[in-house]
């Protein structure tokens, strides 16, 4: 079904996966990679710590519809990051 975007037409076949033109995904996906680079971060401890919360709160937000408890072991690496950096902080 063709989309209006900025007034003209957007046929979602025409459009490039992964490009500028892509249309939002309904979920965006956190990584135990994404998470690392938060806890390892050159930023200071108190911004990675509210990066983590916002992302454990998102994970939690999300968690009635993971059927398959892969969101756990995520939730769980942002709890040792937090402990790690609330120690440092």
């Amino acid at each position: 079904m063709p989309v209006m975007k900025s007034s003209s037409m957007v046929d979602p076949v025409d459009v490039q996966v992964g490009g500028d033109a892509d249309l939002d995904g309904i979920a965006q996906t956190i990584t135990s990679d994404d998470i690392d680079a938060i806890v390892m971060s050159p930023a200071p401890v108190e911004e990675r710590l509210d990066a983590l919360k916002e992302m454990r709160g998102e994970l939690e937000a999300r968690s009635h519809a993971d059927r398959g408890n892969e969101m756990a072991p995520l939730i769980n690496q942002i709890d040792a990051g937090i402990a790690l950096l609330s120690m440092r902080a």
